[in-house]
């Protein structure tokens, strides 16, 4: 729903100060990011239902920048305390989804997605593919991936792609009708790596979910790794922008969405990732989950994680790491409703990249908390599945065959 804040009360939330992360980390002031942005609310691009919001980000080249964003909070009275809420960011392609915050609306969470390249998310020209519309104070846009890698730190778009995100999340704070306390980060592929980054820079977030995009990316034989690979590049990403730099300080919650034939970002940079963080971390591989902003805002389990973590909500199944004793594998879970499935996803495919490595599937048996199946011959790698009755899904860590 738009918001209806008059001019006092603009004034007073721009002059007002969030001072927890009063501190450097990495090349990021986030004394000063964390401070409630200038904002005003636009028609450009309006879409039903959504506030049309500008809100000041870093200079770029001396220059001042404006972001755009939608948000809205659900229809109704909020609960006390406030709406819990999400920050949205988009992909590779992507820019503001009012479809997105729409979803997050339906689900109870007050959002916000914005455009992280300094255009509005519409065309220049109406009902044509010319390149969307620039705000009259853009940041830089992606070159490729991280292609302007050359250029100081603060001339990158990475750098601006995070402090947008953490100065976005200082504005949703501030709205009266949204719970500071109870502020997650959701990200898309290219916005799945950023919020793999801001959950270990911003430590005011309750909860990630980073979908495709991950940590490790040079490590991956996917296309993220192979164009990051090259020299001066890979030092550049590894200590200033990718999420293992960071994640030594993530100790929210995270879930952690991606397929097993991404042709970005690969099963094992994902897990590495996973393994990496601090605190309690779920897993969902979807066999040949298809990529993309719908795909990767679709599962039902993001809602439903984000529920067990700010609302008392039920938590997914959770497993600890699988074991293998000859051909029989087992996972011992924790749920707390029925499962009422499982399964054995494996790939006999040991040279493969990843992205083109064949996955099977087939029933495994349910005992108790304990799930097995055999595993058959020549079977390399291989993970459990399983789903309750809620029919939320969600997968252990995958082993490589002994």
């Amino acid at each position: 729903m738009p918001i209806k804040f008059g001019m006092v009360t603009l004034l007073t939330l721009a002059a007002f100060c969030v001072t927890a992360n009063a501190m450097q980390v990495g090349p990021w002031d986030l004394d000063e990011l964390s401070r409630v942005p200038k904002w005003e609310e636009t028609d450009k691009a309006a879409k039903e239902g959504m506030t049309g919001i500008l809100y000041s980000s870093i200079p770029y080249d001396g220059n001042p920048v404006q972001a755009f964003a939608y948000y809205s909070a659900p229809e109704g009275t909020a609960p006390e305390g406030g709406w819990p809420a999400v920050v949205c960011i988009h992909g590779g392609g992507g820019t503001a989804f009012d479809d997105w915050v729409k979803r997050w609306n339906e689900h109870g969470y007050a959002a916000i997605s914005m455009d992280l390249e300094g255009h509005f998310p519409v065309s220049q020209t109406k009902g044509s593919r010319r390149p969307r519309l620039s705000t009259d104070n853009p940041g830089p846009s992606r070159v490729g991936v991280f292609g302007d890698h050359a250029k100081p730190i603060e001339q990158q778009w990475y750098y601006h792609a995070v402090a947008q995100v953490v100065i976005v999340h200082s504005l949703i704070r501030s709205f009266p009708e949204v719970n500071a306390e109870k502020i997650g980060v959701t990200g898309i592929s290219w916005g799945g790596t950023l919020t793999s980054t801001v959950m270990g820079v911003d430590n005011r977030f309750k909860f990630a979910v980073p979908v495709y995009g991950c940590g490790f990316l040079p490590d991956s034989d996917g296309h993220q790794g192979e164009a990051i690979k090259p020299g001066r590049q890979t030092d550049v990403v590894m200590t200033n922008f990718d999420g293992s730099a960071y994640f030594k300080n993530v100790t929210i919650p995270t879930l952690w969405v991606n397929g097993t034939n991404d042709n970005h970002f690969t099963m094992p940079i994902t897990q590495q990732s996973s393994q990496a963080v601090q605190g309690p971390s779920t897993l969902r591989y979807q066999l040949e989950m298809s990529h993309g902003h719908g795909s990767g805002w679709s599962p039902e389990e993001i809602y439903t994680f984000a529920d067990s973590v700010v609302n008392e909500g039920t938590p997914l199944v959770q497993f600890d790491k699988p074991k293998v004793d000859g051909d029989q594998a087992s996972v011992t879970c924790t749920a707390s409703t029925k499962i009422t499935s499982a399964e054995l996803l494996y790939t006999m495919d040991s040279t493969s990249v990843w992205p083109e490595r064949k996955w099977r599937k087939m029933p495994a048996t349910i005992l108790g908390t304990t799930i097995n199946a055999s595993v058959p011959e020549n079977a390399v790698a291989f993970f459990f599945s399983a789903t309750d009755e809620r029919k939320m899904t969600t997968t252990s860590e995958f082993v490589m065959s002994p």
